[in-house]
C-alpha cells in the first residue's frame, strides 16, 4: 500500500483515539432487528467491526472504514491511491462464504470486536456463523447483499448499529436514486430490443454465470439481456461455456472480469469469429478497490449499472464518465475527486 494521506479520506466519521479511549467494561444496549427478523443487543458504542464474509467489508467500509477490525481478502498495490490508510494493515482473516478458508479463531479474538456483521445468504451456514458470534462474545447481525436493492436497508441497519445513522442514510438514499434514475430510463425498453451480452470470467473467458445469479445482476438492472439463460446452482458461479456455444449465442457486447482474459479474447483469432469482437464491443469490468460486478458482491454495482447502461444505450441514460465516477468515489471512498484516475479504472491508462 501506498502512505496515503488521512486527509485523502475526509469522511471517516469517528476517531481513532476516541475508540482507543473506550472502556472495555460492556456498556448500555439497544435492541435492533436485524435482515432476517433476529432481535439483537448492540452495544452504543460501537467502534470494532467483525466483517464475517467479504461483502460484508465494503458495508462497513463505505460507512466508516475505521470500524473495521480484520479483512477477509488483500487489496492490490495498484488498489493503494483509493483504499484508507486505516485499513491497510488490518489482519486479514477467512471467510465463511466463497473461496477460501475459514477465519480463525485465534487471530480473531485477539482483535476484540464488540460486534459481527454477517452476510444472511442460503449458501451460509448459519448455525456456523452464530457459534462465531457466541466464540467471540460479540452480538452479531446478518445483513441481505444478494442484490443491490438490498443495499438501502442494509446502510441503514449497520448505520444505526455503529452509531453512524447520518452518513449511512445518505448512502441508502442515494442507491435508491440511482436504482430509480436508471429503471427510468432503460425499463421501458422491450426485452427483444434489449442488447444481448455475454459475461465472460476466468482466464480464458470460458467461465460464465447465469441470467440469474447476482454476480452478473449488473447486466440486467443496465438494460441488458444476459445471453446465459440458466439456473444459478452454486454460489460461486463461474459455469463453464465452450467457445462454440458463445458462437451460437451471439452477444451483442462481451463483459470481461478480469484483464488476462480481456487480452486474450481480443488478441486470440478464434474469439474474432464472435460479432462483438469484430465490432469492438468488448468491455473489461473495473475492479479498484472492489470489483464492480461483484467479487465480492459490493456497493459498486451501483457505479457498474450507470457504466453499462450507459454503454449499452447511451441516447437513454446520458451520463459523464469523468464526472460520475470521480463523484462516486468521492461519495462512497471518500477519495478527492483529483486522486480519482478514471481512464486507469477503466483500463485504459
Amino acid at each position: 500500500m501506498s502512505d496515503t494521506k488521512d486527509s485523502t479520506f475526509p469522511f471517516r466519521p469517528s476517531l481513532i483515539a476516541a475508540a482507543l479511549a473506550l472502556p472495555m467494561f460492556a456498556v448500555q444496549a439497544a435492541e435492533l432487528t436485524d435482515m432476517t427478523g433476529r432481535k439483537v443487543q448492540v452495544p452504543d458504542a460501537v467502534e470494532r467491526v467483525f466483517a464475517v464474509a467479504p461483502p460484508v467489508v465494503p458495508l462497513v467500509y463505505a460507512i466508516d472504514p475505521g470500524k473495521l477490525v480484520t479483512l477477509n481478502f488483500p487489496f492490490q498495490p495498484e488498489d493503494a491511491p483509493y483504499v484508507s490508510p486505516l485499513v491497510k494493515d488490518l489482519p486479514i482473516v477467512g471467510r465463511y462464504t466463497g473461496e477460501g478458508q475459514p477465519p480463525n479463531p485465534e487471530l480473531l479474538a485477539k482483535t476484540d470486536p464488540q460486534l459481527s456483521i454477517a452476510w444472511d445468504i442460503p449458501f451460509i451456514d448459519a448455525e456456523q456463523v452464530e457459534r462465531t458470534f457466541e466464540n467471540l462474545k460479540t452480538p452479531g447481525l446478518f445483513v441481505h447483499l444478494e442484490h443491490l436493492a438490498d443495499y438501502p436497508a442494509a446502510f441503514e441497519l449497520v448505520g444505526k448499529a455503529i452509531g453512524e445513522e447520518e452518513r449511512a442514510a445518505l448512502l441508502a438514499e442515494d442507491i435508491r436514486t440511482r436504482l430509480r434514475r436508471v429503471s427510468e430510463a432503460v425499463g421501458p425498453i422491450p426485452e427483444s430490443e434489449r442488447k444481448r451480452v455475454y459475461f465472460a470470467e476466468g482466464n480464458d473467458g470460458l467461465l460464465t454465470e447465469c441470467h440469474d445469479s447476482f454476480h452478473a445482476e449488473v447486466i440486467e438492472l443496465a438494460g441488458g439481456h444476459n445471453v446465459m439463460r440458466c439456473e444459478t446452482k452454486a454460489m460461486c458461479g463461474r459455469d463453464p461455456v465452450s467457445l462454440e456455444e458463445v458462437e451460437k449465442l451471439d452477444p451483442d457486447v462481451i463483459l470481461v472480469d478480469r484483464p488476462k482474459a480481456f487480452a486474450h479474447i481480443e488478441s486470440d483469432p478464434a474469439w474474432s469469429a464472435l460479432r462483438a469482437v469484430r465490432e469492438g464491443q468488448v468491455y473489461l469490468v473495473p475492479s479498484k478497490p472492489f470489483n464492480w460486478m461483484g467479487r465480492p458482491p459490493s456497493f459498486m454495482r451501483a457505479v457498474a449499472m450507470e457504466w453499462f447502461a450507459n454503454l449499452l444505450y447511451p441516447e437513454r441514460f446520458d451520463w459523464d464518465v469523468e464526472k460520475e465516477i470521480k463523484a462516486f468515489y468521492s461519495l462512497y471512498l471518500g477519495v478527492e475527486p483529483e486522486v480519482v484516475d478514471v481512464q486507469a479504472i477503466l483500463g485504459k491508462g
